[in-house]
């Protein structure tokens, strides 16, 4: 985790001078960037500093998010898309003893082997009613749960739900290595 001392604000101004609420996205290129300990930290920084975050894991063909967190959902961010249950019981409440004003909600998706092979064979039909149901996700976890942040940890690559959450979000987040290929 990061230092308890941190200066991070990712808030906007609308045209009228109003915050506006975020839905961030982290994404890159390839696996082992180092993007899901990001996505963590954020939301720990987020929630230690008094606001309310969803973290959400959209990484729905390498899931590890469940590696770090309890699974004390009712469902699966999988389940959520495939319109099998509502986002209310998608998210846990993971918010660490230490943090004593702000909150952290988690949604997991399923790390089976079989969820896995499911969500690697959905077709662009599925993929854009996906698009949709996340787009109705963000918009009921921030104006109706009344969270200040939600951070999406993606699939790497160019694939349709990494693109979605793309699509979906506010700020996007490129995490790269030092490598040549995500250099040039």
């Amino acid at each position: 985790m990061l230092p308890r001392r941190h200066n991070v604000n990712l808030k906007t101004k609308n045209r009228g001078g109003v915050e506006e609420l975020l839905l961030v996205t982290l994404h890159s290129y390839k696996g082992g960037t180092g993007k899901t300990l990001l996505s963590v930290n954020l939301a720990m920084i987020f929630a230690d500093k008094e606001k309310r975050v969803c973290l959400l894991d959209l990484d729905l063909r390498a899931p590890s998010l469940s590696s770090s967190f309890n699974n004390g959902n009712k469902c699966w961010v999988n389940e959520y898309l495939n319109k099998a249950c509502n986002s209310e019981k998608i998210l846990t409440d993971c918010t660490p003893p230490y943090i004593k004003s702000g909150r952290l909600f988690v949604g997991l998706a399923n790390p089976s082997t079989e969820a896995i092979r499911e969500m690697s064979s959905k077709d662009r039909k599925w993929e854009m009613e996906a698009l949709g149901r996340l787009l109705s996700l963000k918009e009921h976890l921030l104006n109706d749960l009344n969270f200040d942040y939600v951070i999406c940890d993606s699939s790497p690559g160019l694939q349709y739900s990494s693109i979605n959450a793309i699509v979906a979000a506010d700020v996007v987040l490129v995490v790269t290595s030092i490598d040549r290929s995500d250099v040039e």
